[in-house]
């Protein structure tokens, strides 16, 4: 009866509604974060991100602007093993992140090895799109909502979002003159494309925040 209580103890004597919020930023943005202490071993939380980041991008002989474009949602179960702020995340996120892609104005555009001059073929657009609830796995640091006070935090893991789904768009200044080959081209250098990033399934997390428990 005495082993019961004292499990029973360990499981359940952390107040439901310990609370930690911690303003974070990491590899899906910057955001916030909320725990919510379930027992000594177990807590919650839910997480949003967002931001954008920008860079120039190149494929074959088409100069891309693209801008990475985060938003996200999350809900974790912590585990956390030992007498300790150390812990094991698992979770889902609901996962809108997207890269915008736009071709640059004044130059040659070569889709599927075929150059088309930019005058007549105005400017390519498209979207790179993940699956829309993406598991997440990881381990961590600080955070756990039971105490008092400030603290930091750190998160290491990875973001499964399946095979990047690839999308393109032509926005041609004048239709009547673009050859009608154009927009095979543009869907074989689509489907060419997709193939050579089908493999990037994987989004790496790492991540910082500053958390506050009461």
């Amino acid at each position: 009866m005495k082993k019961f209580v004292f499990l029973a103890v360990a499981l359940f004597g952390t107040p439901l509604f310990a609370v930690s919020i911690t303003p974070e930023v990491n590899t899906l943005g910057y955001g916030l974060s909320a725990g919510f202490g379930i027992t000594p071993l177990f807590g919650i939380r839910v997480a949003a991100h967002t931001g954008d980041y920008s860079r120039d991008l190149h494929k074959e002989s088409i100069a891309y602007n693209g801008k990475l474009k985060f938003n996200n949602f999350g809900a974790l179960l912590d585990l956390y093993p030992l007498a300790s702020s150390f812990r094991l995340t698992g979770g889902v996120y609901g996962n809108s992140n997207k890269i915008d892609l736009a071709s640059k104005p004044g130059q040659t555009i070569t889709v599927n090895g075929v150059p088309y001059p930019s005058d007549a073929i105005g400017n390519v657009t498209g979207d790179v799109k993940f699956n829309k609830t993406s598991p997440y796995a990881g381990i961590g640091w600080g955070g756990k909502p039971s105490g008092h006070g400030f603290g930091l935090t750190f998160d290491l893991g990875v973001l499964y979002q399946g095979s990047p789904k690839l999308s393109v768009q032509a926005h041609p200044t004048n239709p009547a003159i673009v050859p009608a080959s154009f927009y095979t081209n543009l869907e074989a250098e689509r489907a060419k494309t997709e193939n050579d990033i089908k493999n990037y399934k994987y989004w790496p997390v790492v991540g910082v925040g500053f958390s506050f428990s009461f």
